[in-house]
């Protein structure tokens, strides 16, 4: 935690009676599930203190992830560990896997069911003795039967997989999926740099090679985009004028809710943010959030 002037952000400062009057104002909370709850190596306490704070309060609370490398499931294990209330379980859970499966059901007519997957996981060794057997593909599953093609994050993305997506890709009438649009994966080394998923050349890594090589825009499921808002809008039905997202990245979950009508609250985390607040606020930007905070610890009361 560190200090911040409520000018030099611009926007509202929340402390723990500013946030006490906020409460009436909103029924759903949406947690951005990739930076406030996990911090990767573990939850942040508060944040249980906080959502247990708001289902006792009759909220609803929701847990909206970008990250691909966790079911449903794992994050209602990883939550009953850390205390969360039981009710914060797997159905207020929204992965891309749950997008990706209300996208694809929603989208194509079929009766035939059934996943083929061809990542993650490295590419078992060939014993051909050249290096043409990189063009020994298995397209054993005809182009046809595919539907849809999802892409996110692979550790071992290998020539045979873009092979593989590209040829399915290729005809129109298979959807393209991308998990996310970032850049990078987070990463506790800054030293590190780990592209992710996503779309564009230099922002999406991973996808900008099938995009090359296709000719084709994918559809973005993640955060900042519509599938998730579209996908908890359906389930929920909730009143976006008050729903608040509550999370610790602004080009991806603050810019989701502000795109959507919903309030944003920022968890500032590195002095670095505050500079690029700064240009946000100076280039007149519509993506900076309403409130922030520096720790969820101030806006809980002081008596929990």
């Amino acid at each position: 935690m560190f200090n911040m002037t409520e000018s030099e952000a611009n926007i509202e400062l929340l402390t723990a009676e500013s946030f006490a009057d906020l409460l009436p104002e909103i029924d759903t909370f949406i947690f951005g599930g990739d930076g406030p709850l996990w911090l990767r190596e573990g939850v942040i306490t508060d944040m249980a203190n906080l959502a247990n704070l708001l289902i006792e309060h009759k909220k609803e609370v929701l847990i909206l992830t970008n990250d691909t490398n966790y079911s449903r499931e794992t994050h209602e294990t990883k939550l009953s560990q850390h205390r969360f209330n039981k009710k914060l379980n797997k159905d207020r859970i929204i992965t891309p896997g749950s997008l990706a499966a209300n996208y694809i059901n929603d989208n194509v007519k079929s009766t035939k069911k059934g996943i083929n997957l061809f990542g993650p996981g490295p590419d078992a060794l060939s014993s051909l003795p050249n290096e043409g057997a990189v063009f020994t593909i298995d397209l054993s599953v005809r182009s046809k039967d595919v539907c849809a093609v999802v892409v996110g994050l692979d550790r071992h993305l290998s020539f045979k997989k873009l092979v593989k997506a590209a040829s399915y890709i290729k005809d129109t009438k298979c959807l393209f999926l991308a998990i996310n649009d970032n850049a990078t994966l987070g990463e506790p080394n800054e030293d590190v740099v780990i592209p992710d998923a996503g779309r564009r050349p230099f922002l999406g890594a991973l996808v900008a090679a099938l995009k090359k090589a296709t000719g084709r825009e994918p559809v973005i499921l993640g955060k900042p985009y519509s599938p998730g808002y579209e996908y908890i809008k359906k389930k929920w039905n909730i009143d976006e004028s008050r729903t608040i997202m509550i999370c610790n990245n602004i080009n991806c979950d603050v810019l989701f809710g502000r795109n959507h009508g919903m309030r944003t609250l920022l968890i500032i985390s590195n002095p670095h943010e505050l500079d690029e607040m700064e240009k946000m606020r100076s280039s007149h930007s519509d993506a900076l959030p309403h409130y922030y905070i520096t720790s969820i610890s101030t806006i809980l009361p002081q008596n929990k």
